[in-house]
């Protein structure tokens, strides 16, 4: 057991404070998940100018570029089979991976005219606004202190969105998981 001499005289040298910065960091540094979605059924018809293979680049935490694709497929007419494909082991403390994929499943969701996809992997729903603009599609997750207040339900989370969009001149995305202008490949 830590005693708590040992605590205080941990804090009183300003140097322990930047050992404590990247498990701060690292803590605050996630989407936003929550076992609601904005919409409790999907409604609205699965868009086919998603449907396909999309891929980007992203930079790694060591500042290399690395591919990621992304394989939307329609399950129905409301619901989207999604794939994520690519070196995703910094993910492996995020979500379980299987092989190179992370595998989930999406309905659209419309809140303060903005278009969002509730995605949904191993029973959690991330939240992530859709940009698809000029042959291009943006996948920006919500951070997961987009808000302050405890969501306990659907009507809440989407109330919170709604609210945090048309407050906010920059919305707050998760920047380490953005797909920005991804292209459709084959």
């Amino acid at each position: 057991m830590i005693k708590h001499y040992f605590i205080k005289a941990f804090f009183r040298n300003p140097y322990n404070y930047l050992l404590l910065l990247p498990v701060v960091v690292s803590l605050y540094g996630c989407p936003f998940s929550s076992p609601y979605k904005l919409d409790s059924e999907p409604s609205l018809y699965a868009d086919e100018s998603l449907v396909g293979k999309w891929a980007t680049l992203i930079e790694t935490r060591n500042g290399n570029q690395q591919p990621i694709k992304l394989i939307i497929g329609k399950i129905n007419d409301n619901e989207y089979a999604i794939d994520f494909t690519g070196n995703l082991r910094e993910l492996t403390a995020y979500t379980a991976i299987k092989d190179d994929t992370i595998k989930g499943k999406a309905f659209m969701s419309t809140v303060a005219d903005r278009q969002f996809l509730n995605i949904e992997i191993n029973g959690q729903t991330y939240i992530s606004q859709v940009i698809y603009n000029n042959n291009t599609l943006s996948l920006l997750p919500l951070a997961e202190r987009f808000t302050a207040k405890y969501i306990k339900s659907g009507n809440e989370l989407r109330t919170a969105v709604e609210i945090h969009f048309r407050n906010r001149s920059k919305p707050l995305y998760d920047e380490s998981f953005c797909l920005w202008k991804m292209v459709r490949v084959n």
